[in-house]
């Protein structure tokens, strides 16, 4: 029996017990001893009741049109795309163009015996994503591996697997690397490729779930179209991953917690074993070696390769700086500082700016892009004064701190797109966000607006949750999560207000209840619970990313929309029937306090922006952020301070994070 003929059966059978129940109930009314109200009662609440219970045959719902998985990936594609070809354009990767990163080879006893890439590869039939890339275009070995073309796709597209570990130092450019490689692997790709997305893997714990179900909660936030069920009800995601159309970028292995990285290894090599599966991951070059050799035992990756990034050459950087200048004479101010650059042996300045981070922003504080004409720009000769800057740890920084100074200097083009404020008012926002994710949540590199609540105390957070039924927010200490949207569900609709009604008829049909009261209680407790019950998030059909500002204006318009719909609907229900049966003051005063209550308990259990709102207060008040705080993070997302990566936000490196926390003490 197919699906359809079942739902027919169903409906059949469903249709057979409420006439059923129509013959017990005039049964009952013929043989009791019942006055005309408590009959009428009885003879409707009972089939009420037992057709209520029966909705679920009668109205299954419409099955989702069916989703093939080259479509979808296709449509995964397209947002993924876009999401970070924009992404590049706001970080200013090719500004005034993209710093030469070189790779080189790793320690290959990190990492399987080749032979091993080789059978992974082969078990799943060598297949390569260009025409003329078959198992003759695999590399022989891992020394092998950065023999011709050093671009990172090619080099990925050389590995028998397609797992490829990137390592390098701190700073050293492996999350712009693998973006790159992100688009031009969607640039190439053909119609049955996987499609890359990239994860940050410090939201990840891995003692606490599996891989794949915090990639699908992590997609499922970041592309909400990936929510939606398929006709054989499992989500898009699934049926992705199932085709084996997912290839996971996990970026910043590193950034999680010691004890978790080696662990993270073992989840990871458990989503591996399913044939064909790739993935790319990009770690700290000493702590994937830590994680890797845990208390003397061995972990690799499955299956996968590795490469490193070298420091950037000191003539490499000279160039860069130099050709970023806005003229000839301000090139000239960088000739003491080339001259430091290219010395032997390296000096402090040279080992400080051999990576990209520091490189650029060197380049953003002594040659903004576009400048205040009018505001005289800092002397890069004083990166050289040595007993300001006695060694390495010092002069980097200085720049992580003059960075922050400099992207809210006057600007002359920007100034228009950009909040006017001043830099030290930036930058006292900035030290208490970055103290947030330090200490409220753990060194968190995400930045969840919906997680600001936790700023709050607890018993606080908790007195609110209690007080309008929000137990799961307020009393767990847990946050609301975001609204996707609202969903109606007529069927459970239609099974509680039934239900709820037919109970209330029998009610009145079997005790001493006034059956005007009972008429009453049933239809407002039965539209008021309907409601509740009914109301769902909905996933997102757009084939769009997800940004924290889209995920943000969904939530408000649900947590405004169920609040206030809700409210008045409450209100003037209960108000009404206890305006009858009773006072009619008394009923509209209920009515008011019912409304306000039933409006706040349904924002704010089914949305998360109450809960943000009531945080933003209490930030603003305390003096910690600004009132407006979304628009800040926009602001700073421009000026390149944060970075976009989906639904969050996050600090342009780690390490800006962690200077400007370590900040907070001195303030």
């Amino acid at each position: 029996m197919n699906r359809a003929q079942r739902g027919a059966a169903g409906r059949a059978a469903a249709v057979l017990l409420v006439l059923c129940s129509v013959v017990v109930a005039v049964v009952l009314v013929r043989h009791a001893d019942w006055d005309r109200a408590s009959s009428t009662a009885a003879l409707v609440g009972l089939p009420l009741v037992v057709a209520a219970l029966c909705s679920p045959l009668l109205f299954g719902g419409s099955s989702p049109m069916p989703n093939d998985p080259d479509s979808l990936a296709g449509r995964l594609a397209d947002a993924v795309a876009q999401q970070w070809a924009e992404e590049a354009e706001v970080r200013s990767i090719h500004d005034p163009y993209p710093l030469p990163v070189r790779l080189k080879p790793t320690d290959p006893r990190l990492f399987p015996a080749w032979t091993v890439l080789e059978q992974l590869g082969g078990a799943t039939g060598g297949k390569r994503r260009t025409s003329g890339a078959t198992r003759t275009g695999w590399a022989r070995s891992h020394q092998d591996l950065l023999n011709g073309d050093q671009r990172l796709v090619s080099v990925f597209d050389r590995i028998p697997t397609r797992r490829l570990v990137v390592l390098g130092a701190p700073g050293s450019g492996k999350t712009t690397l693998v973006l790159q490689l992100v688009l031009d692997l969607l640039a190439s790709r053909r119609d049955r490729e996987p499609v890359p997305v990239i994860v940050a893997a410090a939201g990840w714990n891995p003692a606490e779930e599996r891989f794949t179900d915090w990639l699908r909660q992590v997609l499922s936030r970041d592309y909400p179209f990936l929510t939606v069920s398929t006709e054989e009800g499992r989500s898009r995601f699934d049926v992705l991953l199932t085709a084996g159309k997912l290839l996971p970028v996990v970026d910043g292995l590193d950034e999680m917690a010691e004890g978790l990285r080696t662990s993270t290894l073992r989840k990871l090599n458990e989503y591996l074993r399913s044939p064909g599966r790739q993935i790319v991951v990009t770690c700290r070059t000493r702590e994937f070696k830590h994680a890797c050799r845990p208390l003397g035992r061995e972990v690799t990756l499955s299956g996968a390769a590795g490469v490193g990034i070298r420091p950037l050459d000191g003539d490499v950087v000279a160039d860069y700086l130099k050709s970023s200048s806005e003229g000839p004479v301000r090139a000239f101010d960088w000739l003491d500082v080339r001259e430091a650059l290219l010395r032997t042996p390296p000096t402090p300045i040279a080992l400080a700016l051999q990576t990209p981070l520091m490189a650029s922003m060197a380049r953003e504080i002594y040659n903004p892009v576009d400048p205040d004409l009018d505001a005289d720009l800092p002397d890069p000769s004083e990166l050289l004064d040595t007993k300001k800057f006695p060694d390495v740890t010092d002069l980097e920084a200085h720049l992580l701190d003059a960075y922050v100074q400099a992207a809210y200097r006057a600007r002359s083009e920007r100034s228009r797109r950009t909040v006017r404020m001043s830099a030290e008012q930036a930058e006292r926002w900035l030290v208490n966000l970055a103290h947030h994710q330090q200490t409220r949540l753990s060194g968190a590199v995400d930045i969840r607006w919906w997680q600001f609540d936790q700023a709050v105390p607890h018993a606080l957070r908790a007195f609110l949750g209690a007080f309008i039924g929000g137990i799961k927010v307020g009393a767990s200490g847990r946050s609301q999560d975001p609204a996707r949207g609202v969903g109606w569900l007529p069927g459970k609709f239609l099974w509680r207000f039934t239900y709820l009604v037919g109970f209330w008829l029998l009610m009145g049909a079997f005790t001493p209840l006034p059956l005007s009261l009972s008429v009453m209680a049933g239809i407002s407790v039965g539209v008021v619970s309907g409601v509740v019950v009914a109301t769902k998030g909905q996933p997102v059909e757009l084939p769009t990313a997800a940004s924290p500002t889209s995920v943000l204006a969904t939530d408000r318009k649900v947590f405004w929309l169920l609040g206030v719909l809700f409210g008045l609907l409450s209100g003037a229900l209960f108000g009404v029937a206890l305006g009858l049966v009773g006072d009619v003051r008394a009923g509209v005063a209920f009515g008011l306090v019912a409304g306000l209550y039933a409006a706040a308990a349904l924002g704010m259990g089914k949305a998360a922006w109450g809960w943000f709102a009531y945080a933003r207060w209490w930030l603003f008040l305390h003096s910690r952020m600004p009132l407006r705080m979304i628009r800040f993070m926009r602001d700073a997302h421009r000026r390149g301070v944060l970075r976009q990566v989906g639904a969050v936000w996050q600090f342009r490196h780690i390490d800006l994070q962690r200077r400007l926390a370590s900040r907070h003490a001195d303030r």
